[in-house]
Parts: C-alpha cells; structure tokens; sequence
C-alpha cells in the first residue's frame, strides 16, 4: 500500500481539501480587488437566537487570517501570536503580536490546516431541523419566565435542570449511524 501524505503542502492542495470538504469561496469582486478571500463552511453554528449561521474565514493581503463569520460582533484573527516585550517611559511590559503571515500560498495552506484542525477532527454535533424546531419552541416557552432552561441554578451559578425536567426530555445520541435512546 502507497502511503498517502496529510500535510497540506501548496495552494493546489489546500483549494482541493476545501473543495472535498464543501467549502465554498464567497469573494465579492470589492474584496478580490483588495487582496481579500472569503471561504464559507458547510458546517452552521447555532447560539442564543437558534439560528443556524455559516461559518466564514477570510484571508487578507496585509497577513491576516480572520473568522468573519456572522455570529461574531467582529471578526477575529486567528494568525498564531508571540510575545513581546517592550519597554516605556520606565516601565516594561509583554505583549501579544500576531505572526502575519505575507505570501498568499501560506495563508491559503494556513487557513485549510485550522479548518481541519478545529472543525473536522473534533466531534461535529448534528442538529436536524426537527431539534431546531422543539429547542425554538422550548425557548419561546421558557423565555417567558427568565432562562431557556427555567430559573434554577446550582451554588456555583450553573443552571439546575430538576429531575422531573430531565424525565420529560427525549434524548437521544447517534454513534457510528446508531441511535440510542438515553432517556
């Protein structure tokens, strides 16, 4: 058997990973002009409204490799860092830099690396629309009285779910196309 490599060694390498993977590249033709790239996922994350949002990563000419995705109040960067010292007017401090990173190829390389990373070897949790559904419908009802989940909270400040709540609930956990009922 051929052994077959998982570095991800060029531009080429990286556009193809993002191709297999379903990431689509967004780029409004203002962005192209200013050295931006837009690559949106497959893959939606969900918050406190439960409304599923893409996920988006842009890389600019000046070396940055941000999260711009919706769900942010701004996008992120997510070039590694270093620490720096520096010294003023007599008092020395650290600080924290970003590397940029300045050649196309390399953030391109960069980004597709982080994607996987972060998003593709950890579990993913699924969320059919049905589960969308009952947990807007739960919320609604909830957020009446306070907190989605009721206004019971333990002695360390985390929500208190009673056990009569818990009896109520449908849970359910597919493992390799499986589903197991833990209710």
């Amino acid at each position: 058997m051929e052994y077959m490599s998982t570095e991800i060694r060029s531009a080429r390498e990286a556009m193809t990973i993002f191709k297999i993977l379903g990431i689509k590249e967004i780029t409004t033709e203002r962005q192209r002009k200013n050295g931006t790239q837009v690559f949106e996922l497959p893959i939606q994350q969900m918050w406190q409204t439960l409304n599923p949002k893409p996920l988006r990563f842009a890389t600019y000419e000046a070396g940055y490799v941000r999260n711009v995705s919706e769900y942010n109040s701004s996008p992120y960067q997510i070039n590694k860092t270093k620490k720096v010292s520096t010294q003023t007017s007599g008092y020395a401090y650290d600080t924290i830099e970003r590397i940029l990173i300045h050649s196309w190829e390399d953030r391109l390389i960069y980004l597709a690396k982080f994607i996987i990373k972060n998003y593709y070897k950890k579990p993913t949790y699924i969320i059919n629309e049905y589960t969308v559904k009952c947990l807007r419908e739960a919320y609604y009802e909830y957020n009446k009285t306070g907190l989605p989940w009721g206004d019971s909270v333990d002695q360390y400040g985390r929500p208190y779910i009673s056990k009569a709540t818990l009896d109520e609930c449908d849970i359910q956990v597919i493992i390799n196309g499986h589903r197991y009922n833990l209710s």
